[in-house]
């Protein structure tokens, strides 16, 4: 399967609710950010695209 920055993460069957909780902990440990509630959209966490973009927001 190829996967395309803009792809959806969900609907495509890679990460589920459980999953995406895993991932938000990941990206908090990792680039040492704190993701605003308000921040926590499906845009910003249901593709790569989206995922870099926020981290590269946040990590400024």
């Amino acid at each position: 399967m190829t996967l395309n920055d803009s792809d959806s993460l969900t609907q495509s069957g890679i990460i589920d609710s459980i999953g995406l909780l895993e991932l938000i902990d990941y990206i908090c440990e990792t680039y040492s950010i704190e993701i605003p509630e308000d921040m926590l959209t499906p845009e910003n966490f249901d593709s790569l695209q989206g995922i870099t973009n926020l981290i590269t927001r946040l990590a400024k």
